[in-house]
């Protein structure tokens, strides 16, 4: 259920890539070599983490569009003068979005390694209404667009999922769901909020990436119950402008 350690390698080979090139300029820069300014401007540094959260993930989520888009606009809306791009940034970023969720293809990937698999999508529109409703199923596939959606997890056998939130917000209650091996929880969030209450019982892994995220472990660490090795909840994907928490009751 881990990462592959040759995945992990490859990680690690571009981040020092991406680590060592930047030195190299910045070097390049103090040694008064023309390097641009723009390359060491914050919608720059926007784009590369993009640029690597495309690369971890294979460029199978659309995070990464999203974070490449956002630093592109800024960056051109600064370099020239009369630009006013930023005012264009929501509408394209809203039709950008919508041509993603068309195009998507529906069928899913479990993200550790299992076989793909059709579920059942709960989906919501913006008139929709957070209603909880008990879901049995082994695997979740949730879209949360200007919504919210609350699912309590009532399954035995959980093997994780698949959340897609923007502009929304998503509770997931498990309190009375088990599972009998680690399972992956697939998070891309964008300006969303992703709750989850899970055992005590259960260990959560973060694994996720993103910008001006968090990833908010708010449980009592004293009532957390260590000795239950294949109750591991995996989290994976991105967040962008989002936020992550995880409690127990």
């Amino acid at each position: 259920m881990m990462n592959h350690p040759y995945e992990q390698k490859s990680n690690r080979l571009y981040m020092g890539i991406f680590f060592i090139i930047g030195g190299l300029l910045l070097l390049a820069n103090k040694m008064g070599y023309p390097i641009p300014d723009w390359i060491f401007s914050w919608p720059m540094l926007l784009i590369a983490i993009g640029i690597l959260s495309g690369i971890k993930h294979r460029f199978q989520n659309f995070s990464w569009i999203i974070i490449v888009g956002i630093g592109s606009f800024f960056l051109i809306d600064q370099q020239l003068a009369n630009a006013t791009f930023h005012q264009y940034l929501w509408p394209a970023f809203l039709i950008g979005l919508g041509i993603i969720f068309i195009v998507k293809p529906k069928k899913i990937n479990h993200g550790c390694g299992r076989r793909f698999r059709y579920e059942q999508n709960y989906k919501s529109t913006i008139a929709d209404t957070p209603t909880p409703i008990t879901s049995e199923e082994d695997f979740l596939n949730i879209n949360s667009i200007f919504s919210g959606v609350q699912r309590s997890v009532i399954s035995k056998k959980f093997s994780g999922g698949k959340i897609n939130c923007v502009f929304g917000g998503v509770e997931i209650d498990c309190t009375q769901a088990d599972m009998q091996e680690p399972a992956c929880l697939q998070i891309e969030s964008v300006f969303g909020g992703v709750k989850l209450i899970v055992p005590k019982s259960w260990t959560v892994k973060n694994e996720m990436d993103g910008v001006f995220h968090g990833v908010d472990d708010k449980r009592n660490q004293n009532t957390i119950i260590s000795d239950t090795p294949n109750k591991v909840l995996i989290l994976k994907g991105s967040a962008v402008f989002a936020g992550i928490e995880i409690r127990s009751y």
